[in-house]
């Protein structure tokens, strides 16, 4: 006889009501005091949803979602940042994880629990399957996703569906992770979704989407539905926890406060998931103040992730401890993230790292976290000297009749005539680069000449989507983060790829002035050692640059697997 389960499906709640009824109800499943439950659930007003270890301040432009009335919330499972506008619909299992018969969900567990609205989605006629680890694409185009927590013996699963999707506001509420792009070697967000509507040609009717899961989730997994509605323990908890999912506190918990001067990061994307790891230094004691490790990924247990934090804080600057602190947590199966270890969190752990040593030099820590390199250490690419300077066109004058071409006059009008005159002192080879073929042909063209290394700048998100192509050239180089609004921020980097974009960005002189300094203190301390300087003279920067050496060697190459 086929099991009976509730089919629970509320009106459309607020983003408070719909995540404090999930903690409740996969709380009270826990604890044996209610029923296997499939749940549809509905927003009103439209919301924005990080994942439970996602930083608002990361993810979402708060901003706009205030100006436009768009709720802010946080869910209890993990992933990443979404728009639920009034015309998604979500399913959720609450079940006994006897149900299943794991204990921690595997990819095995994500096909299964997305083939019920696969079988759904071709009943309706679109050729829907299921993309590793926990999506269900649409020709490459992803439909829906699913994401897990777990609370004593019983899992929650939910799962989004795209009905009528309003892709502009969705980019305008959520700061898209630009590190996902390159992973799905594609230029813009509009490319990575799609939804009923856009399929189908018409807007399907809200219970007839439900019909078919209905249908499917029976078929799947051998059960039989019936509608039922909260019980009077689920009701009294719901009222009790209400007023908490309504607070700051819990939609701020993610939350990487620090003071400016103080924070280093490191992000790398996996296939399973991005890791941020955000660390607040004391460095006059050598001692981590503070860290945030963040993403869109999944854990089990759910607070498991602040637990490991706690154990890092107050701990000394030494990457060999850190990471062995976590790679102790993971074996004693503190935590568990699917498809993902120890090595996943140490590896952005260890760019941090990397960026805290170059503040020996005297450079600010907060500007650090603005500097990155490729194919060597800052310290490595100092060794190797510079003797190149490229430039970003968008920093131009947008009226300027030259933006758009390789040169420039050093008319004194805008910073790139300043950098450009920077680089002619040193009579380095000095290029406005025009569009990415442009860079790299440049790149191309100085490697075969014997340029040792070089200098430029660029925006974060274009260094981190394009960091293998830097490493694949393989020639040394440091990059200085640009200033202003970004063709990734405006949502046009493609025609930034072009050498199209229009808008003007601003360069960073004040820091491309401290590497510069930073670079003639290691030539000069270079040459000084070619003549035979005593090593009292030359050991500061010799022990700087085989910290770094050695920093670099720990990371095992980190820049390039990002």
């Amino acid at each position: 006889m086929k099991a009976q389960w509730r089919l629970l499906d509320l009106p459309p709640m607020t983003a408070a009501e719909n995540m404090a009824l999930d903690e409740v109800l996969v709380e009270v499943r826990g604890s044996g005091h209610s029923r296997d439950t499939l749940r549809f659930l509905q927003f009103r007003p439209a919301t924005v949803l990080v994942g439970f270890h996602q930083s608002l301040q990361e993810e979402v432009r708060l901003s706009y979602c205030r100006e436009n009335g768009i709720d802010v919330n946080r869910r209890i499972t993990g992933g990443g940042g979404l728009l639920f506008d009034e015309n998604q619909l979500g399913w959720e299992i609450i079940c006994a994880k006897s149900f299943f018969g794991v204990g921690i969900p595997n990819a095995n567990l994500f096909r299964r629990l997305c083939a019920p609205t696969i079988t759904a989605l071709r009943g309706m006629g679109i050729d829907a399957a299921f993309r590793p680890r926990n999506d269900i694409e649409v020709a490459g185009r992803k439909i829906s996703g699913t994401g897990g927590t777990d609370c004593e013996s019983a899992f929650l699963f939910q799962g989004t569906l795209l009905v009528d999707f309003d892709i502009e506001t969705m980019l305008k509420c959520l700061r898209v992770p630009v590190e996902k792009l390159k992973a799905k070697e594609i230029d813009s967000i509009k490319k990575r979704v799609t939804c009923l509507a856009w399929e189908l040609g018409r807007v399907p009717e809200t219970r007839e989407v439900k019909r078919n899961l209905v249908e499917a989730f029976e078929q799947h997994m051998g059960i039989t539905l019936r509608p039922g509605g909260l019980t009077a323990e689920e009701e009294d908890l719901l009222a009790q926890k209400l007023p908490y999912f309504r607070s700051q506190e819990w939609i701020d918990m993610v939350r990487p406060t620090y003071e400016k001067t103080e924070v280093v990061q490191g992000a790398r994307k996996s296939p399973f998931g991005l890791v941020r790891v955000t660390m607040q230094l004391n460095m006059p004691r050598k001692t981590l103040k503070n860290i945030y490790i963040t993403g869109d990924f999944l854990s089990f247990p759910s607070r498991a992730l602040f637990d490991l934090e706690a154990a890092l804080r107050g701990q000394l600057l030494d990457v060999d401890h850190l990471c062995g602190i976590i790679t102790d947590f993971f074996r004693a199966g503190k935590i568990a993230i699917p498809d993902m270890g120890a090595e996943d969190i140490c590896i952005p752990l260890r760019m941090a790292m990397e960026k805290a040593a170059i503040a020996r030099h005297g450079i600010p820590l907060e500007h650090c976290n603005r500097i990155f390199t490729t194919n060597g250490s800052f310290d490595e690419v100092l060794a190797a000297g510079p003797q190149a300077l490229l430039l970003p066109y968008c920093a131009k004058l947008k009226d300027c009749d030259l933006r758009f071409t390789r040169a420039c006059r050093a008319c004194g009008e805008c910073v790139v005539g300043d950098a450009w005159t920077l680089g002619r002192e040193r009579k380095w080879r000095t290029v406005c680069i025009t569009s990415f073929e442009h860079l790299m042909q440049e790149l191309e063209k100085m490697k075969g000449q014997g340029v040792p290394a070089f200098i430029g700048c660029c925006c974060q998100p274009f260094y981190i989507k394009h960091v293998e192509d830097f490493a694949r050239l393989g020639l040394p180089g440091i990059l200085i983060d640009i200033e202003n609004t970004t063709c990734y921020d405006l949502d046009q980097s493609e025609a930034a790829h072009r050498g199209e974009f229009s808008s003007q960005t601003m360069l960073n002189m004040a820091l491309l002035h401290d590497i510069l300094r930073v670079a003639e203190q290691a030539e000069l301390s270079g040459q000084a050692g070619q003549q035979g300087m005593t090593e009292g003279a030359s050991g500061v920067t010799t022990g700087v640059a085989s910290a770094a050496a050695a920093g670099a060697e720990k990371a095992g190459g980190t820049h390039a697997a990002l």
